[in-house]
């Protein structure tokens, strides 16, 4: 199994409610296996400075490499996820 994880926070001006029903779509990807989209139930602090988390899981590195080159994922990135994020960070795994 591959782990993809992308921590995240919005801009102020964001609209919240559009940017993570966007993000939600992602779930019905053909080599999505699991998704979770969440916001962080720990307070943000220095260290938790992240508000939301994406987490995706993939059968295998192969199957992740596809849903980054999967028009919906490279349309919603590009029109939805980047221009409304003030920060991120991103760690994908093997399992």
């Amino acid at each position: 199994m591959h782990r993809h994880t992308v921590l995240f926070n919005l801009k102020e001006d964001a609209n919240e409610t559009q940017v993570i029903e966007r993000l939600r779509e992602l779930a019905a990807l053909p080599t999505v296996v699991a998704m979770v989209l969440e916001e962080n139930i720990v307070p943000i602090s220095d260290n938790s400075p992240y508000k939301w988390c994406l987490i995706g899981d993939f059968n295998d590195t192969d199957a992740r490499e596809a849903y980054e080159k999967h028009e919906t994922h490279v349309d919603i990135i590009r029109t939805t996820f980047l221009p409304n994020i003030s920060g991120f960070i991103m760690s994908d795994i093997n399992f």
